[in-house]
This record gives C-alpha cells, sequence and structure tokens, in this order.
C-alpha cells in the first residue's frame, strides 16, 4: 500500500481569537514539494491571494482525472497533444458538504489517432473508474469531455 503524508501548519496572528477577525491563512508543506498558502473558502473570511480547500479538492481531482487519462490513451493507442480542463466544485451550504464536483476537459488528439465521440466518452467512463481520488469521494462526480477545435 502507498502512503503519502502532508502537513499543515497554523498559528494564531492576532491578540483575539474572535470568528470575524482570526487568521484563515494556513500552510501545507508536501513531502519533498513546495509549501501551499491555504485559506477558507470564498463563502467564508477569504484572502483571495490563497487557494482555498475547495479549489485544492478540484484540482486534485482534475489532475489525477488527467493522469489517468493519459495512461489509457497512451495504452489504447490515442496520442493526446493537448488537454484542457475546467474544473467546478459546487457548494451546498444547507448541508454543509461539497454537492457536485465538475470537470470539462477539452482534448486535442493527433489527428492520425483521434478516437470517435462514443469512444473519447468511453476512455473518460474508465479514466473515472480508474482514478484514485473519484474513488475516493462520495460526491457526485461529472465529466463532460469535448474535443478541441483543429
Amino acid at each position: 500500500m502507498l502512503m503519502y503524508n502532508v502537513h499543515l501548519d497554523w498559528k494564531r496572528d492576532t491578540e483575539d481569537f474572535k470568528y470575524n477577525t482570526y487568521n484563515r491563512k494556513h500552510t501545507l508543506f508536501f513531502n519533498g514539494g513546495p509549501k501551499i498558502e491555504v485559506n477558507s473558502s470564498s463563502n467564508f473570511i477569504r484572502n483571495p491571494q490563497f487557494h482555498s480547500p475547495e479549489e485544492l479538492l478540484i484540482a486534485s481531482l482534475s489532475s489525477c482525472m488527467l493522469l489517468t487519462f493519459l495512461s489509457i490513451c497512451c495504452k489504447q493507442g490515442y496520442v493526446v497533444n493537448d488537454y484542457f480542463a475546467q474544473g467546478y466544485c459546487h457548494l451546498d451550504v444547507k448541508q454543509h458538504c461539497i454537492s457536485d464536483l465538475i470537470l470539462c476537459p477539452v482534448i486535442k488528439f493527433e489527428p492520425s489517432s483521434k478516437p470517435d465521440t462514443l469512444t473519447l466518452k468511453n476512455l473518460f467512463e474508465q479514466a473515472h473508474k480508474d482514478c484514485f481520488i473519484a474513488n475516493s469521494l462520495k460526491v457526485n462526480i461529472r465529466i463532460n469531455p469535448s474535443f478541441a477545435e483543429e
């Protein structure tokens, strides 16, 4: 079994500890990688120069889906030249949860190995099944792939 670790550091930097004034900025340190400064989401008190946990969640899913999709395409002989994805994370503030995650990847293939639309859909269905992060989340995940303009 593989294991990944991260450590988080937060320190109070205000005199008081009141809801509207305490510092929400914290730092994530990764094993061998760069640190990331994080803050609360835009629904709460936020400093927009830092990422929110919700943004990091959709970024992790998007990245994992890309890497899984590329692996499947490579093994099946589809040559991917470009991949761009827009990701959306919807919060249900009444239920205090993320209601759904949506990925909208746009892919450009080498013309000689471009799959048809149904095959593209099937490639993403397989990527969804094989993606470790997607398999770990109970939230509804929708993937809406499309081809890049030639």
